[in-house]
């Protein structure tokens, strides 16, 4: 937990000090990548603290009928009647576990001599705090030090039999439950709408400093008006960009989950509004 937080909170210095220097300096390139690097830095803060917390919330919960294995946001709900046995880790070799796999986090899966394709919820530090818990359905490795007390607790357990009818699954919880992060689409659209803002902000501000400090803006549309004024005018374009990336990815994600095909319109809307801006910029620049 503490290596997941620390790298988040290394992660959330970073970004303040480049949202420090972005902060109050001239409209360039080099303040747009401050503001990127910001961004990014911030994104990368939220998915340490986030497994940091799945290391703080993890838990295995045995009750009547079921084996509740819990990490972060997600739960994963074993019926006890489907164990069919327990393999203490250290009569095995040590696998080698895909996904997150750093000192004191192990949550991926590995495939394991003589139980196959395992999914691991571990925050062991040897092969010998590991238990395997072989069901008719998957295999879990978990990190049991009493593992004769925890093994005597399912056995008692399934020895009972089932008072209720239960069923081997895993579910997302709180704000993981939404089913935009399982929708591809939808996030591939959130993605191209984040790429469409940040081309739109970088191309304002890498033009900006080129631009006189009055300019004249002429509107075609409108029978030839031209306004005079401050050029620092151009910088609202890339500003209502970005707020229109965020106001239709927090309303798209929402009502994603109520209709998805509403809220996919909201999500690839938000590119495409970039989009016509970015060409609005170009027009605007051009003619400045």
């Amino acid at each position: 937990m503490i290596a997941g937080a620390g790298l988040a909170a290394w992660a959330l210095i970073f970004a303040g000090l480049s949202m420090r220097v972005a902060v109050g300096s001239a409209a360039e390139f080099k303040t747009f990548l401050a503001w990127l690097l910001a961004g990014l830095l911030l994104l990368l803060a939220g998915l340490f603290a986030n497994w940091a917390y799945g290391v703080f919330a993890m838990s295995y919960v045995i009750d009547r009928d079921t084996l509740t294995i819990r990490w972060g946001f997600r739960e994963v709900v074993i019926p006890i009647d489907t164990v069919q046995r327990m393999v203490p880790g250290r009569t095995l070799d040590e696998p080698k576990v895909e996904g997150l796999n750093w000192w004191g986090c192990h949550v991926g899966a590995a495939d394991v001599k003589r139980i196959g394709y395992t999914l691991f919820y571990s925050t062991h530090s040897s092969p010998d705090e590991l238990l395997y818990i072989v069901t008719t359905e998957e295999s879990y490795a978990l990190t049991v030090l009493d593992q004769a007390v925890f093994a005597e607790e399912v056995q008692a357990r399934a020895a009972l039999g089932p008072a209720l009818a239960h069923h081997q699954r895993s579910a997302a919880t709180g704000i993981a439950a939404f089913p935009f992060w399982r929708d591809r689409v939808a996030i591939v659209a959130a993605a191209a709408g984040a790429i469409a803002s940040a081309v739109l902000f970088g191309y304002v501000y890498a033009s900006y400093p080129g631009l006189p400090s009055v300019i004249q803006i002429s509107f075609p549309a409108l029978n030839g008006v031209v306004t005079v004024g401050d050029k620092s005018e151009l910088l609202k374009i890339a500003y209502l960009g970005v707020g229109i990336f965020v106001a239709n990815s927090v309303l798209g994600v929402l009502v994603h989950a109520r209709d998805r095909a509403s809220g996919l319109w909201l999500l690839a809307s938000g590119g495409m509004l970039q989009a016509v801006l970015l060409a609005a910029a170009v027009l605007a620049f051009e003619r400045s």
